[in-house]
């Protein structure tokens, strides 16, 4: 096995302070090469709202309001069977705004 060099320039240049190697506009020639990335975030943002209001919207709307029980605080929290109706008044929007936000913040 051969020692390293320790003259090798590579290395000194590499090790040297400087951030930026000089590459004669290589780098600047490349990045203006690429194509512009168009980011459709604010489309993205306006149709999952409106995806998000439009289902609670029709969850208020197709929901048997006269068929709900009474609410009370203390049969939903004691997780009572005659207020599952009242935990899908509160999960169905409460997932779809989740699902939005969620999509929104996810980055491609």
């Amino acid at each position: 096995m051969n020692p390293p060099e320790t003259n090798d320039p590579l290395d000194a240049l590499l090790r040297d302070q400087n951030a930026y190697i000089e590459d004669n506009g290589f780098t600047a020639r490349v990045i203006a090469s690429l194509p512009r990335r168009h980011s459709p975030f604010l489309i993205r943002q306006t149709l999952l709202l409106g995806a998000t209001a439009i289902g609670a919207a029709l969850t208020v709307l197709w929901l048997p309001w006269e068929n709900l029980p009474a609410f009370n605080w203390t049969a939903l929290l004691s997780l009572n069977i005659q207020m599952l109706p009242w935990v899908l008044v509160f999960s169905v929007p409460g997932a779809l705004v989740w699902a939005a936000v969620s999509a929104v913040q996810w980055d491609d």
